[in-house]
């Protein structure tokens, strides 16, 4: 059984150029039990989009280059 100080512990092992994902991920675990945000009809169309579009799958370090990030 994993407890918090398994996370802590994982956590610091990040390096830190990984800190910025990691706490995205973990605010998006924690934003899973709260009262979702409605989506707008525009949203919804934009992302039918690309779900239909499809495509090739995008490896993590070109989107970082493609972002600047």
């Amino acid at each position: 059984m994993v407890d918090r100080d398994d996370v802590h512990e994982a956590v610091e092992q990040l390096p830190v150029s990984e800190l910025d994902a990691a706490l995205r991920y973990l605010r998006f675990l924690s934003y899973e039990s709260q009262e979702e945000e409605l989506i707008d009809a525009q949203t919804v169309s934009k992302l039918d989009n690309a779900v239909a579009e499809g495509g090739d799958a995008v490896p993590l370090e070109e989107i970082k280059r493609r972002f600047g990030l």
